[in-house]
């Protein structure tokens, strides 16, 4: 049996040893290091660019092997067990497959294109000026203008993309490798036309030349202005004339707006011996065949002493004070032809005959006109000494109804009036000469044809209304 004291003396004990212990443990938790701060995967300045340990030179070194970086982030770079994206911080890099790839739906254009990421996000590693910057890959290696820079759509040639390519000589080679080889998108999905429907100028070699597009368009001719400047003459842009071709100058070749008549209407000249054979007559679609409706017979009533005298254009058309008043170009062809007070409509029988004259555009042929021999000369208010013409109370023309297109017989002497006209005394074309002296010859050929179809009668040197 124990002894209290010998209790005490175990407990005793008991305590001093604990004091003991603690005592220890004190003094060594004193002397223990602070824990050291835990360390990362990556080296310090892995994220900073400014540093020889920064990431992406790193990669750059390393040709951008990403074999080290998939063991953690996985082979997508998506996170993986480091359960960090690398698209955390730049949303389209690293470069999926097919980046490069127009095809693929990875390809870079169309993911600028589908606004999944930005411009500055290339500029993070390209540089702000895409020339490289941290990756040392510069943007413009695969294609020269792009990225576009500050003024690339504006009017400075310094900085504008009109400039550029006039300093190209308008090689287009690069805009296509983006918006297409007909330049209506591409991989861009911005097509070239959404600003300038005219320009890249292909657009007329599908359209048949340019003058059959501006037509087709309805003459945005203010759309040549913004490049070719507001005379068409050279702008800011462009230094290009509009005017160094045939059609934009004039018979002395000095230059023509653009919205001159003769751009459109061809060289219809007002002196025969004027007419180059170089620049025949052309309709507004470039057509310079008589035998095409839209060319026909303009020369010949143009021209002064082709049939008789020259017949002005507002005599069959209404002529607009501007190419782009109301009726002019806003409509579509065939030419509206309206014989205004002119020739056509000359009233005889002294005054009681009035031609209703007509251009049907089925048949192109002018009906009832007084050119044509759609006149009448009345016995009755005839001088006394011209009487002995008249075989009946009236001479008439045949009122013929030529084609406006039709060959050189359509014109042919005696169509118009008869050989002699009805009405007149018989007569053969040899003696036409006795009395229409000044007018035709004794072969029949008239010698002087502003006396021919001029409204008036022509008889023994003098004239008179019919």
């Amino acid at each position: 049996m124990k002894t209290p004291l010998f209790r005490r003396t175990v407990a005793a004990l008991t305590l001093a040893g604990a004091a003991l212990v603690l005592g220890s443990c004190s003094e060594l938790k004193t002397d223990l290091p602070a824990p050291a701060a835990e360390k990362g995967v990556h080296e310090i300045g892995w994220n900073d660019p400014t540093t020889t340990a920064f990431h992406g030179k790193v990669l750059k070194a390393g040709s951008y092997d990403f074999d080290a970086c998939v063991t953690c982030h996985a082979r997508a770079l998506n996170g993986g067990t480091s359960k960090t994206s690398c698209y955390a911080c730049h949303t389209s890099y690293p470069h999926k497959v097919g980046w490069s790839d127009t095809s693929a739906t990875q390809f870079h254009g169309k993911f600028l294109r589908l606004s999944m990421g930005t411009l500055a996000d290339c500029a993070t590693c390209h540089g702000a000026n895409y020339t490289g910057g941290t990756s040392g890959r510069s943007c413009f290696t695969c294609h020269a203008s792009y990225p576009h820079k500050t003024g690339w759509t504006g009017t400075v040639p310094a900085t504008s993309h009109g400039g550029y390519l006039q300093g190209k000589n308008w090689n287009l080679t690069e805009c296509a490798g983006c918006h297409g080889a007909d330049f209506k998108g591409g991989s861009s999905g911005k097509s070239c036309f959404a600003c300038h429907s005219a320009y890249p100028h292909s657009e007329f070699t599908l359209a048949g030349g340019h003058a059959a597009w501006l037509y087709t368009k309805g003459y945005p001719l203010t759309q040549c202005k913004t490049c070719h400047g507001a005379t068409y003459d050279g702008g800011a842009v462009v230094s290009k004339s509009c005017m160094t071709s045939g059609c934009h100058v004039d018979a002395g070749g000095v230059k023509k707006t653009p919205e001159a008549c003769n751009t459109c209407h061809g060289q219809f000249r007002a002196v025969a011996s004027d007419i180059p054979t170089a620049a025949p007559p052309k309709s507004v679609l470039g057509d310079s065949l008589a035998s095409q409706h839209s060319v026909g017979a303009h020369q010949k009533h143009l021209v002064a002493g082709a049939l008789g005298r020259d017949v002005k254009c507002v005599e069959c058309h209404t002529v607009p004070a501007t190419a782009f008043a109301s009726g002019h170009i806003d409509t579509q062809l065939p030419a509206e032809v309206v014989f205004n007070d002119t020739l056509a409509k000359l009233a005889t029988a002294n005054g009681t005959y009035h031609p209703v004259p007509a251009y049907v555009t089925a048949t192109y042929k002018c009906n009832n006109t007084y050119c044509h021999g759609n006149w009448k000369a009345l016995r009755s208010t005839a001088p006394e000494a011209y009487l002995f013409a008249y075989a009946d109370s009236v001479i008439e023309g045949a009122n013929y109804a030529p084609a406006w297109n039709g060959p050189t017989t359509e014109a042919a002497c005696g169509t118009c009036h008869g050989l002699p006209p009805k009405g007149h005394l018989a007569a053969s074309l040899q003696i036409c000469a006795n009395c229409h002296t000044g007018v035709v010859n004794g072969s029949g050929v008239i010698i002087d044809k502003t006396k021919h179809i001029n409204g008036k009668i022509d008889v023994f040197g003098t004239q008179r209304p019919f």
